[in-house]
């Protein structure tokens, strides 16, 4: 193995992914040179783990999380056609969102994943990513974790899973799966917490989207309200499974954001890729990532539409107005793209794509689980009835009271 700074490529003994290709604009000075990074061999069978640490049996505190808080400045709350559909989703937020003490358990879980390859493995990174650190997780969402062994791609094929590999040895835990997916992922439930835990290995991509999604839910106080909400009836309605042909829960929150930037007028959130490129450009070091900035102080809605507004709204365009077999949609740009176009240069694009998504990074599209004919006219149906439905009733629980087919 060699190891070559500044612009040029570095050889893992595997095919290198073209970091250059999904630039937006040059790479800041003080990212191009990366420190050295020492090799090590997980295909070994020799490495030896770090003690774990003890640690009681955590169990969630009582919710002392803050209600989500109205502003008394903003008009948009006192619409009363919609009054009692907007404390419908409100409640419901209140009740599902996950706890404090939950969000502090995972963080000790990954701590406690740090402290077992500290010293071992150089340039450690351990990040809790998807829902439980962007600001859109339930109570009952599982612990997504990602481990960070190098800040290049690594084969997810043999690397990643040899780690794995090892970790599932290491670990006290009940029974571990490893599944070997696109993203090969350690699957299995911590003793001592009793969480639900999937690990993966330098996914970069969902390190990134979380801190970009976490961007977007701190931006409005409506934004992770209605995520959730609509997560919930997309679950009511079983179509928010990505392994059941059917919408992952990421494709959902993307359409919700591209509905709040691009459809609603005027927007609930900016097109925060385009206004602040440099902090989201893809060649920053996932370490250099900021932690503290806080978006509202950056932007603020000129929006004054009701939650509800928002919710019947975004299923009226994806119901009446969005053209599914021309059109891939782009939180990135904040705009619709040709789909055709779009699918061209896909490279994880192998089949039908009834709906295309882009991956606000590596330009992928995040709804290719969706390729079955039948099951894509069923989501259409339940996204149109739920509109018709709540259009009339301006009632949340009226379209949870059957699944529609």
């Amino acid at each position: 193995m060699s190891s070559i700074r500044g612009r040029q490529r570095v050889n893992f003994g595997y095919k290198q992914v073209d970091r250059r290709r999904n630039n937006l604009k040059p790479t800041p000075q003080e990212f191009l040179n990366y420190p050295d990074e020492q090799y090590i061999d997980f295909s070994s069978q020799n490495i030896s783990i770090n003690k774990k640490r003890l640690r009681e049996s955590h169990s969630p505190k009582a919710n002392k999380s803050k209600k989500f808080k109205q502003d008394n400045n903003n008009s948009y709350l006192s619409s009363a056609d919609f009054h009692m559909l907007t404390d419908e989703l409100l409640s419901h937020y209140t009740t599902a969102k996950q706890l404090e003490s939950t969000f502090t358990l995972k963080w000790k879980l990954c701590e406690d994943i740090f402290s077992m390859f500290v010293g071992i493995v150089p340039n450690l990174g351990v990040y809790l990513v998807g829902s439980s650190a962007n600001g859109f997780a339930t109570e009952d969402t599982d612990a997504d974790i990602c481990i960070v062994v190098s800040s290049y791609p690594i084969d997810q094929k043999r690397e990643a899973v040899k780690f794995l590999e090892i970790m599932r040895r290491a670990l006290l835990a009940g029974a571990c799966d490893l599944i070997r997916a696109r993203v090969p992922i350690l699957r299995f439930t911590d003793y001592a917490t009793r969480l639900r835990c999937d690990v993966n290995i330098n996914n970069i991509t969902g390190i990134r989207n979380t801190d970009l999604l976490r961007f977007y839910a701190e931006t409005d106080q409506r934004v992770a309200p209605l995520v959730l909400t609509l997560k919930a009836w997309a679950k009511f309605h079983n179509i928010n499974d990505a392994s059941q042909k059917t919408l992952s829960s990421y494709s959902l929150t993307l359409m919700c954001l591209f509905y709040l930037q691009a459809i609603a007028q005027p927007p609930v959130v900016p097109v925060w890729q385009t206004l602040l490129s440099d902090r989201f450009d893809v060649n920053i070091p996932v370490a250099h990532l900021k932690r503290n900035d806080q978006p509202k102080l950056i932007w603020r809605s000129d929006n004054h539409q009701t939650l509800g507004e928002l919710f019947t709204g975004f299923l009226r365009f994806f119901a009446k107005d969005f053209r599914y077999e021309k059109h891939a949609i782009s939180v990135r740009m904040g705009c619709l793209i040709d789909k055709d176009d779009f699918l061209d240069n896909d490279t994880t694009n192998y089949g039908h794509a009834l709906l295309a998504i882009e991956e606000p990074f590596d330009l992928t599209n995040t709804a290719r689980s969706v390729y079955d004919d039948d099951e894509f006219e069923r989501i259409v149906r339940v996204f149109r009835r739920s509109y018709y439905t709540i259009d009339k009733t301006k009632s949340f629980s009226s379209i949870l009271t059957e699944q529609f087919k």
